[in-house]
């Protein structure tokens, strides 16, 4: 290749690449499906057991702690005990 080709194929990659950042920094970030004034306090368990939502976000369905599965299995505990006392070390835990 001559010294002209490889400077115009030079010239072409950077143009793509710098192209291609300018695209990754013109998207727009997600939107929070929540406004600060429509979450529930702290504290609030907003879902029941059966995991329907109350109608109005600023409804608590009661009020503590709730962990899901992640949470759980994040503790690296062999046992669901081990981990809630981890998770929450003012719980008292009984049984195998």
């Amino acid at each position: 290749m001559t010294l002209e080709v490889t400077a115009m194929l030079n010239r072409l990659l950077l143009g793509a690449g710098l192209a291609a950042a300018l695209a990754a920094c013109a998207s727009t970030p997600p939107q929070p499906t929540q406004t600060a004034a429509a979450k529930a306090p702290v504290g609030c368990v907003p879902d029941t057991a059966t995991r329907i939502p109350s109608s109005d976000p600023k409804t608590c369905a009661g009020f503590g702690h709730s962990w899901n599965q992640d949470d759980i299995s994040r503790t690296g505990q062999a046992t669901p005990g081990g981990a809630l006392r981890l998770l929450d070390p003012t719980l008292t835990v009984t049984g195998h």
